[in-house]
């Protein structure tokens, strides 16, 4: 049996980030605002949009999303003026559809009726859906109303998320999040009734007064909620980024390898129950199309998560969004303010703040560290005739640094075949690092992989 001691032994800092390349050194310079117009323009077939909602009615502390907390609801009248002329200025290219619309903040409920139904037509008149399209859209159950959920469903709605993160009355109180389970539980009958299907729901480990105990009675919530999918997010404390988390208990948070029981403690409680592990932090059920690809080799991984969708591009619109199309990353400007200038003064900041135009490497790289935190292996005679390679040669290096994986246990390796094994699973940013060209180029400061 895996123990807490194995993992904290073995595991390091590492990016938060799990999409190549490794986010610090992406250039301010790199990418214009022309060069993401282009590359979108230039899009033929189907395509993955996210809209960021940075809109929260409460900080809490333990958040390290793109957010601002406001009480005036005329804010998202603004916001969504500006979000209509990016819409227009750079909608999808005629005959290209949605394949997936994903409405993500902050909280996309802090929207009221009205403007949430603004927004769902202005993405019906830029970005047309497939058809059979997911249309998911993230919730806190402390903010989301029935009136505002059957619109949702009444627009096309296919999945919600649920931030639970915990249903402990201390540990909500301590990272300040109000929240009632009665709400959870309401809300995820009433998105069953409307028909939606793939519904997921959050939980976050390594919180202050986390214990096994407390954590099992989430955990009991939770199973009894019979969720299709579920994540269990590694608190990251990183008060050097997110000052709120200053007001964070540093006491209050488990030990290190108290942090790594709870994981365990989930994973062991989930698979007992029939869940699947899908990569390094989400569970589904066995037939969940997540599970489903899983299982098939077919797991992709983008800026919005786990995906059954590789190779489509993914186009981003709001404040902070990533878009990964063309062979360019391009995240907005992540300040609220930098971007509505750069929306409404054409000799404002550009609203590309920083990008990054992919070289043959990163596309190989890409490709590669992909397949490992994905699927967990690389068939490296089928690797070597899609990139006209001689693996051994090519990451000689790579390889090298892999070795003392080997000898721990995290990875089985073989001329033709790289493995990652049961331990290996639940460090796999730890494999995944030893290809990543850019690690450690920029002296960023990194929390912990798990």
């Amino acid at each position: 049996m895996i123990t807490p001691d194995q993992l904290l032994r073995l595991d390091r800092p590492g990016p938060r980030y799990t999409s190549y390349p490794t986010v610090p050194v992406w250039t301010e310079d790199g990418v214009s605002d022309a060069d993401l117009r282009q590359a979108v323009a230039a899009v033929r077939g189907e395509v993955s949009v996210y809209v960021h909602v940075p809109f929260c009615k409460e900080q809490c502390w333990f958040c390290g999303c793109n957010q601002v907390v406001s009480r005036r609801q005329s804010a998202g009248d603004r916001y969504l003026d500006a979000l209509e002329r990016q819409l227009r200025q750079m909608p999808l290219p005629q005959g290209v559809h949605a394949r997936r619309i994903h409405l993500g903040g902050g909280t996309p409920t802090w929207l009221d009726g009205d403007q949430l139904r603004r927004l769902v037509d202005l993405l019906d008149e830029t970005c047309p859906r497939s058809e059979g399209a997911e249309f998911s859209v993230e919730i806190d159950p402390d903010v989301t109303s029935d009136a505002q959920l059957d619109l949702l469903a009444e627009r096309g709605c296919t999945r919600i998320s649920l931030g639970v993160q915990s249903t402990d009355d201390a540990v909500l109180q301590a990272i300040h999040r109000p929240q009632d389970t009665q709400r959870v539980i309401e809300l995820m009958a009433r998105a069953r009734a409307h028909g939606m299907t793939g519904l997921n729901v959050d939980l976050v480990y390594g919180l202050p007064h986390q214990t096994p105990t407390t954590f099992a009675r989430t955990l009991d919530v939770v199973g009894a909620l019979a969720p299709d999918r579920l994540a269990a997010y590694s608190y990251a404390h990183v008060p050097w980024l997110k000052r709120h988390q200053q007001r964070i208990d540093e006491g209050a948070l488990p030990a290190p390898a108290d942090k790594l029981g709870l994981f365990l403690q989930a994973r062991q409680f989930l698979a007992a129950r029939g869940y699947e592990p899908i990569g390094m932090d989400h569970f589904a059920r066995p037939d969940d199309e997540l599970a489903v690809a899983a299982r098939a080799g077919h797991l992709h991984r983008n800026f919005m998560g786990y995906t059954t969708m590789r190779g489509v591009p993914l186009i981003g619109y709001g404040v902070s969004a990533i878009s990964e199309v063309g062979g360019l990353f391009a995240q907005q400007q992540p300040h609220l303010g930098a971007w509505y200038r750069a929306m409404a003064d054409v000799d404002g900041p550009p609203v590309v703040h920083r990008g990054y135009r992919m070289t043959d490497d990163d596309h190989v790289r890409s490709e590669l560290i992909a397949e490992l935190m994905c699927n967990f292996a690389l068939d490296v005679d089928a690797f070597e005739v899609r990139h006209g390679l001689r693996f051994a040669d090519a990451f000689a290096s790579e390889l090298a640094a892999l070795a003392p994986l080997v000898d721990d246990g995290l990875v089985n390796l073989s001329p033709r075949r790289l493995q990652v094994t049961e331990l290996g699973r639940l460090l796999v940013r730890n494999v995944a690092m030893c290809f990543d060209a850019h690690l450690g180029r920029s002296g960023a400061r990194f929390s912990r992989t798990v």
